[in-house]
């Protein structure tokens, strides 16, 4: 995809794209069962989001929260992420943790913060400590470092929030750490998170001001994301070869098999092993969050734990979003074949846009529409 098509992109960000006549209504969701649930519903966005937020009410969130973690997870969707709302295919996952209350900032410096999530989501903490690491950078910068702990859930795709720094002019990194689902080598027990990474970089806007859609970068640095996996378990769909852990310690393709007393695999080898270890050192211990060693399992302390970075580049360059995309054109143009990271992404989402509905597993569907009516079962 071109720069152009980037920027087109941008123009549709925020088209409302809700069909009446694609309307699909609660109660035919809520009377069918889960063997009975379509394989895949087409549902639109504006719904898809209403619905979801209404569900998260429904199960202990207030109106905003209960808003910003559906914008989130509908965000993902739209761009066919795995981070979207299949979270919702388990809704008692999403519900207030006991005595959970909102993040503060409880440790400050002019660049640096430190925010105690007090077990709320990993999307609520993210959201204010990317926006709170890009003011720092724009006022106090050129770089800012926000750290968080005690988050009860994950925070989904990191590109959101990475993209919304840079939207204000920052270049965002963020690591993420979480509970041992990862297997550090063939055989091991879980000791890693997916612990996923991703980078956002502002680019230069068009010739006629339009803003420009930020390059992003985002990656587990296992060889598949856990939600990766339950959306695997959900559609009845095999996991693909040699990412995950039976019980015994061997390859299988059973979602099933993989959550159930068995590992997800890191991507590349040694190397992404490398790369788990430092993201689980640089997110987890650096935060101050559940660190191994430390606890009995990361699983029960319930203490996720992100680093955001945030680099203002015109204090250490100048015309870095022009240098940036001058890269990234010699890179797509190298080959008939190359892909630029985050475009396929950019173009499900301008696609389902135009179309104005999402693709939905029936089943997580059934699951979102069931809790907006009924909450969680009693």
């Amino acid at each position: 995809l071109s720069a152009p098509f980037l920027r087109s992109l941008a123009l549709r960000r925020g088209a409302g794209c809700a069909s009446a006549s694609a309307s699909i209504s609660v109660r035919s969701f809520a009377s069918s069962s889960s063997s009975s649930a379509p394989t895949v519903v087409n549902v639109p966005i504006d719904e898809a989001r209403s619905m979801t937020a209404k569900a998260l009410e429904m199960i202990g969130w207030d109106e905003s929260d209960a808003a910003l973690q559906a914008e989130i997870m509908t965000s993902a969707e739209l761009c066919g992420n795995n981070q979207g709302l299949v979270k919702m295919y388990q809704p008692e996952m999403m519900a207030p943790a006991p005595g959970a209350s909102k993040p503060v900032v409880e440790r400050e410096t002019a660049t640096s913060a430190v925010i105690d999530a007090n077990q709320s989501p990993g999307m609520l903490a993210a959201v204010m400590a990317a926006d709170l690491a890009a003011e720092k950078a724009e006022h106090s910068g050129p770089i800012s470092v926000v750290c968080t702990h005690n988050t009860s859930t994950s925070s989904g795709q990191l590109a959101f929030y990475v993209e919304r720094m840079a939207r204000r002019g920052a270049v965002g990194v963020a690591l993420a750490n979480s509970p041992e689902f990862v297997a550090a080598a063939p055989g091991g027990r879980p000791v890693f998170g997916t612990n996923p990474l991703a980078v956002g970089v502002p680019l230069p806007d068009g010739p006629d001001g339009t803003p420009s859609h930020p390059f992003t970068f985002d990656m587990a640095t296992s060889a598949v994301a856990l939600f990766g996996v339950l959306s695997a378990k959900a559609k009845g769909e095999p996991l693909p070869a040699n990412v995950a852990y039976g019980k015994d310690g061997a390859w299988t393709t059973d979602a099933s098999e993989a959550l159930d007393g068995g590992a997800i695999a890191t991507f590349g080898g040694h190397k992404g092993a490398g790369l788990s270890l430092c993201v689980e050192i640089l997110a987890g211990a650096l935060s101050g969050s559940a660190v191994l060693g430390m606890c009995g399992s990361k699983r029960e302390a319930k203490s996720w734990g992100h680093t955001f970075v945030a680099v203002r580049p015109e204090g250490l360059v100048d015309n870095f979003p022009e240098r940036a995309e001058s890269i990234l054109e010699a890179v797509r143009s190298s080959g008939a074949d190359v892909r630029i990271p985050g475009e396929r992404s950019a173009r499900t989402a301008l696609e389902r846009r135009e179309a104005g509905t999402l693709p939905i597993p029936g089943k997580i569907w059934e699951s979102i529409v069931e809790t907006a009516e009924k909450g969680l079962p009693k």
